[in-house]
C-alpha cells in the first residue's frame, strides 16, 4: 500500500475500513482484498465523530456517555460532597475538552450534561432523591465569588472556541487560516475574518466567527514602524490622528505587527483568562479564604459553604 511504502508504518487492517463517499462501485471487493470492512457514516475516529453535522446532536453521545461512566450513580455512595466536587471537575478533561475547543455545545446536550452533574453532587445514596440546594449557575462561580469552582459548560466552550479568533489574527501562514481567508475573506486588515451570512457552508467557523466580539473587544495592536506603499488621500487624516495618539508610545523596532491580548499582563492569550472574564461577577462580600481554608477538613468546608448560603438540611 502508498502509505506503507512512503511512510515506514504498517497498516493495522484490523482497525482499518474504506468509507465511500457517496455510490462506490466494487466496495465490497476492495474490502475483501484489503481483508478488512466497510464502514460508513457517521463513523468515529481517534473519539471524533466523523460524517456528522457540527451542531449535531448525535455527535455528543460519546461525551454523554463518559459523563455517565465518571459521574456514575454508585459512585456517590461512597464519595463525600466535596469528593464530588472534584469528580465532577475532573469530568471535564481530554475528549469533553477536544470536543467544547472545535465544537459549538447544543443547548440540549449542555442541559443533559449539566443534569448527570447536579445529580451527581446533590442526590443521595442509591435512589434516594435530594433537593438541590443552591442553583447551579451559583455553583458553577468561582469560589471567590461564592460558587464551588465548577467550570459552566456554557461559558468555557465560549473560551475554548475564542482562542480560535486570536490563532486567525497571529497565525496567518497555518493552512487551515489560508482556507478560511480564501473562503470568506478579511476584515480589519487581516486580523479578522468577515462575518459569515451564508446559510450552508462550513457552519463550524460561522459558530467560532459569531463569537469573536467576545476577542476583539479585548485585544490590542503591536504594530511594527514599516509600510510598504503610499497613503491615499482620503487616508492622510487618520495618519494624522494616529500619529497623534502615538507621539509618546515607544517603538518596538525588533516585532512583527501582532495582536496584543489586553487582559493578561504579559499580552498572551489564555482560554483561562477569557473565561475568567466572562464569568459573571458577585458583587457579595464572601470569606473565601476562612470557609475554604487547607487548614480545615474540606468536608467541613463544604458545610460552612452550605451554611453561607443559609441551604442546610436538617439531617446534616
Amino acid at each position: 500500500m502508498w502509505f506503507e511504502a512512503i511512510s515506514g508504518w504498517k497498516v493495522n487492517v484490523d482497525k482499518s475500513e474504506p468509507i465511500p463517499m457517496g455510490k462506490v462501485e466494487n466496495v465490497d471487493d476492495l474490502a475483501g482484498e484489503l481483508g478488512c470492512k466497510v464502514g460508513s457514516f457517521l463513523s468515529t475516529n481517534l473519539g471524533m465523530p466523523l460524517g456528522a453535522s457540527f451542531n449535531s446532536v448525535a455527535a455528543w453521545d460519546g461525551i454523554e456517555e463518559r459523563f455517565h461512566k465518571r459521574l456514575a450513580m454508585w459512585k456517590r455512595q461512597y464519595i463525600s460532597k466535596e469528593g464530588r466536587i472534584t469528580l465532577i471537575c475532573s469530568s471535564l478533561s481530554n475528549l469533553p475538552i477536544y470536543f467544547m475547543s472545535i465544537l459549538h455545545l447544543p443547548r440540549v446536550v449542555r442541559m443533559r450534561l449539566e443534569r448527570i452533574q447536579r445529580d451527581f453532587l446533590w442526590r443521595g445514596r442509591a435512589l434516594e432523591r435530594k433537593p438541590h440546594l443552591v442553583r447551579w449557575s451559583t455553583v458553577c462561580l468561582d469560589k471567590s465569588k461564592r460558587g464551588l469552582g465548577v467550570k459552566s459548560l456554557a461559558t468555557l466552550n465560549k473560551a475554548l472556541l475564542g482562542k480560535w479568533m486570536r490563532r486567525f489574527a497571529n497565525k496567518r501562514e497555518a493552512f487551515w487560516n489560508q482556507v478560511i481567508r480564501g473562503k470568506y475573506g478579511e476584515d480589519r486588515g487581516g486580523w479578522l475574518s468577515r462575518e459569515v451570512r451564508e446559510g450552508h457552508g462550513v457552519g463550524l467557523w460561522k459558530a467560532i466567527r459569531n463569537l469573536g466580539h467576545l476577542v476583539s473587544s479585548r485585544i490590542s495592536f503591536v504594530l511594527q514602524p514599516k509600510r510598504l506603499g503610499r497613503f491615499n488621500d482620503w487616508e492622510l487624516d487618520e495618519v494624522e490622528n494616529l500619529l497623534g495618539s502615538l507621539c509618546e508610545e515607544r517603538v518596538m523596532l525588533d516585532e512583527e505587527d501582532r495582536v496584543r491580548w489586553s487582559v493578561s499582563k504579559d499580552g498572551n492569550f489564555s482560554v483561562k483568562s477569557l473565561y475568567k472574564v466572562l464569568e459573571p461577577n458577585s458583587s457579595v462580600c464572601f470569606p473565601m479564604k476562612t470557609i475554604w481554608n487547607s487548614w480545615v477538613q474540606p468536608k467541613m468546608s463544604f458545610f460552612a459553604w452550605e451554611v453561607s448560603w443559609g441551604k442546610v438540611l436538617t439531617l446534616d
